[in-house]
């Protein structure tokens, strides 16, 4: 099959999550034929793949997510139809990311005794259930490094292809429950409404200095919700607030909740805020079914970076190291402590309509990625 050929095939099979087992079996299929002893990871009541082949040498790895984003906005054509117009290849998830597993299976078309593990999760475009299910299995033990063919989300290196990205930041969510006291709407002033002192503590939200990193774009936050209802002629009495925030190194989800709640505590030794009838704000992580995503970041001076540089400048440009500004897959394959990176193709519009994938980008991510598996 030929590249874009493949390409299109991938793209024809819809694996908008969690219906990633039509792909899973076709790739599953496409590694054994490419001499893979394949096994299955369950997650979630789904499966992820885990191939290697080779004898020789410590293995390198190769990883990709299956699923996709539904389909968003109005599209000027089919989005399960690859259409190639120039240089763009438009269709839902070719650069999000099947073009990046396209490549990993041409790339693994010529054989050779260099020990290469191939990995496709599931679930990266919602809770990344698939990378904790292959973290807990132990897919990434052993291996020298991890290259994902990813997209590039970095400020600073839109649009190239010869950017490597090595690191990106994490990401939490917290609740935060504010109180306030119900008293007769008509006689208002005698209470305290819970969302004007959710409004209140928005504002100073907002206004919090956010951390900074040396190589990753700075922690930034939003508030995601708020609720608050009453079902009479009543001030309500319970206010709840949703903050996501994305975290930068060394931050974890617990010292985040831990500075969230000494900036209560500072508003209210400051007199900003007064505890009602003894009720004070509160906080916590909010709870899901996956960890959070860590944030991270890999040495410039690591050898496997060093060597898939050098790749980069022979085959497409010299290589910009850069830092996506938001998780996937990979800031949970980097718990475990190898070295993680990231280089893959050109493309714009994921996660909306006509999202495309640069041709030429692709085809030379094929290339990068057959030179640095031999």
């Amino acid at each position: 099959m030929s590249e874009i050929g493949l390409l299109e095939k991938l793209v024809s099979i819809n694996s908008v999550f969690p219906n990633e087992r039509e792909l899973g079996e076709f790739l599953e299929g496409e590694l054994k034929e490419r001499g893979f002893a394949v096994r299955r990871v369950e997650a979630e009541g789904r499966f992820c793949l885990v191939g290697e082949r080779g004898t020789e040498g410590e293995p390198v790895m190769l990883y990709g997510h299956m699923d996709t984003v539904p389909k968003y906005g109005e599209w000027s054509s089919d989005p399960f139809a690859l259409r190639e117009e120039e240089d763009k290849l438009y269709g839902l998830g070719a650069y999000d990311m099947k073009a990046g597993i396209a490549a990993i299976l041409k790339a693994c078309e010529e054989h050779s005794e260099r020990r290469v593990r191939v990995a496709f999760g599931v679930d990266e475009e919602n809770n990344s259930a698939g990378s904790w299910a292959l973290v807990n299995e132990g897919a990434f033990e052993g291996v020298q490094c991890v290259i994902v063919p990813e997209i590039n989300d970095s400020p600073d290196t839109p649009g190239r292809a010869d950017a490597i990205v090595l690191g990106r930041r994490g990401r939490a969510v917290y609740e935060i429950n504010v109180p306030g006291e119900s008293m007769h709407g008509a006689q208002s002033t005698k209470g305290t409404s819970a969302i004007s002192e959710a409004a209140r503590l928005v504002a100073e939200l907002e206004n919090a200095e956010m951390p900074s990193h040396e190589k990753l774009p700075d922690g930034s936050q939003f508030i995601r919700k708020i609720h608050a209802e009453t079902s009479s002629l009543s001030l309500p009495e319970n206010a709840a607030i949703e903050l996501d925030r994305h975290l930068v190194t060394p931050e974890t989800t617990e010292s985040v909740l831990a500075q969230l709640r000494e900036l209560i505590e500072r508003l209210y030794s400051e007199g900003k805020f007064n505890p009602i009838n003894g009720r004070k704000i509160s906080v916590g992580i909010k709870e899901r079914h996956t960890p959070y995503l860590p944030p991270y970041t890999t040495p410039e001076n690591d050898p496997n970076v060093a060597r898939l540089a050098e790749i980069v400048r022979k085959e497409v440009g010299e290589p910009q190291f850069t830092y996506g500004y938001t998780v996937c897959d990979e800031n949970a394959i980097a718990t475990t402590g190898v070295p993680v990176i990231d280089y893959g193709p050109v493309g714009a519009n994921y996660h909306s309509a006509d999202e495309w994938v640069s041709k030429q980008s692709y085809l030379d991510l094929i290339k990068v990625l057959r030179r640095f598996i031999q």
